[in-house]
């Protein structure tokens, strides 16, 4: 089976958030995925196939199992069909549908003949505002005071896909003071109704972003992520259902900056269509380059 080693979420080599990608894998068996995901041991390897319901089926595995969606691991295994002649794109938009455990996704490819760097472009689930939880509390496991945390905004769940806990802070500075207490995350990651944390500030590097995020997900296997799609959906969402950004237009489009504190810097566009208190859909988009490819024997 071919494999590829694809940076998402950039535009050069050795940015943004690494996956793997297999390509033909319809007779694989579930052993086969769990030892070649643990072999490729990268944040999430998407494994595609043939589909009954859809262009595509996508299953996601971390090294420390299997996960229903995985926002930078989809665009690079789009960007990998098409680098392969795998997927055909002879518009300027062509449209897919995916099949993965997370439910029928849409997914858009905006092609750029001039760069090659095709934008990848996935629909995600309308947003669901889940859970709140105590400031006090994940201020200390996140080894940042109080203040820190931006007191008019609740830490809640949002889920367009995978439920990630929004937790907003006041400043970059403090977003770079986060050191995360894994015991104390872990004790209280235990019965709640996410899977990952992604903090994040109005601050930002780039005059071209609306925000800064650092996101965690040491349940599935990683302690810091560099560039996570899924979870810049769950943010959009929230910066619009909170007032970050103005839905006086009904699409607003975000642009999150992610994985400067790990050194491997990305940006994901997020566009929200709908008002504060009815937002209608979420489409993360980003692209990709290949850093390598070769063959798995099993």
């Amino acid at each position: 089976m071919k494999f590829m080693h694809v940076d998402a979420f950039t535009e050069v080599p050795f940015g943004g958030n690494p996956a793997g990608v297999v390509l033909g894998t319809d007779n694989l068996s579930d052993e086969g995925i769990h030892k070649i995901a643990r072999e490729l041991n990268v944040r999430e390897t998407v494994f595609v196939s043939g589909s009954y319901s859809a262009d595509y089926r996508f299953r996601y595995m971390s090294p420390s199992g299997e996960v229903d969606f995985s926002g930078h691991a989809t665009i690079a295994a789009f960007h990998s069909l098409v680098e392969e002649g795998m997927a055909e794109i002879s518009q300027d938009i062509t449209m897919f549908s995916l099949e993965t455990n997370a439910g029928i996704l849409q997914v858009e490819i905006v092609r750029n003949d001039t760069t090659g760097l095709h934008e990848v472009q996935i629909t995600h689930k309308k947003p669901q505002f889940l859970a709140t939880y105590d400031s006090v509390e994940y201020a200390d496991a996140l080894g940042i005071g109080l203040v820190d945390i931006m007191s008019l905004y609740p830490i809640q769940t949002v889920n367009t896909g995978l439920p990630t806990l929004m937790v907003p802070v006041i400043s970059l500075e403090a977003l770079k003071r986060v050191k995360p207490d894994w015991a104390k995350l872990d004790e209280l990651s235990k019965d709640a109704d996410y899977v990952a944390i992604q903090v994040f500030t109005k601050d930002a590097l780039e005059v071209t972003s609306d925000a800064h995020a650092r996101h965690f997900a040491p349940r599935l296997g990683v302690k810091e992520d560099p560039v996570t799609g899924a979870a810049a959906g769950c943010q959009g969402s929230y910066m619009v259902h909170y007032g970050w950004i103005s839905s006086i237009n009904t699409v607003s489009s975000i642009v999150i900056e992610q994985g400067y504190s790990v050194d491997r810097p990305g940006k994901v566009i997020v566009e929200v269509q709908g008002t504060q208190n009815d937002i209608q859909q979420v489409k993360v988009s980003g692209t990709a380059v290949t850093v390598m490819k070769g063959t798995v024997f099993l």
